[in-house]
């Protein structure tokens, strides 16, 4: 049976990078079985620019934040397979493949990454379990997972604290808990731009010791969580 797989692209004001990142999905070797744009409530022209592509499902709610916005648009999805992805990154053109070659049912699927912008640097994905996890994210926001542990874990944390960000890592934290294994690929899929007002640089950074409490304190973990830029 061949492998399905949905991407979840979430806009928050980004029209400015939002066709970058839907034509990087559309021009994929390997097209992904749906295509969906959650727009969290976005007060600039992003509807009318995302609404050109008819291959893509266009969903609109009220601000709620990153996590309920990935919520929304994974609860749509048909696939087997998801991968989350930010409107001001893109895709190179095999990522959906290289993803979908380790991809598994009990795996979350990661490639490398690229920045750009501010700041260029390739990483090669160093893999992860539970353990390592506790104490540092090393797993990439676009990686690919089953969408039915996505509703064995509840999803990504909605909570206030949770909107300032980290929400991708403590979502991993909880899927490896769960029993996913991450496997790893060195193809660089991810191009993440670094830039003056991404989520990272001006609600993450500051609120870090806020963030990684909360997350102790609800994993009931007994490590020191390292930050890794």
């Amino acid at each position: 049976m061949q492998k399905t797989i949905s991407v979840i692209i979430t806009a928050y004001n980004y029209a400015q990078y939002i066709e970058e990142c839907v034509e990087s999905v559309l021009n994929q070797s390997v097209m992904p079985d749906e295509i969906f744009v959650v727009d969290d409530g976005s007060t600039d022209n992003t509807a009318e620019l995302v609404k050109k592509y008819p291959e893509v499902k266009y969903v609109w709610q009220e601000n709620a934040g990153l996590s309920a916005a990935r919520n929304t648009g994974i609860g749509l999805a048909k696939s087997e397979y998801i991968m989350c992805l930010d409107a001001d990154d893109m895709l190179k053109k095999d990522a959906i493949k290289e993803h979908m070659k380790i991809a598994e049912p009990d795996a979350i699927a990661q490639c490398g990454l690229m920045y750009f912008g501010t700041q260029n640097a390739i990483y090669r994905p160093l893999g992860a379990t539970y353990e390592s996890l506790i104490k540092s994210n090393t797993v990439y926001c676009n990686s690919v997972f089953p969408k039915a542990y996505w509703k064995k874990v509840a999803g990504f944390d909605e909570s206030e604290t949770m909107r300032l960000g980290l929400e991708d890592w403590e979502f991993w934290i909880r899927m490896t808990k769960a029993g996913l294994k991450v496997n790893t690929s060195d193809y660089i899929a991810l191009l993440y731009r670094r830039h003056g007002s991404t989520m990272t640089h001006t609600t993450t950074h500051p609120n870090w010791n806020k963030i990684t409490s909360y997350m102790i304190k609800k994993n009931k973990i007994k490590a020191e969580m390292k930050r890794l830029d």
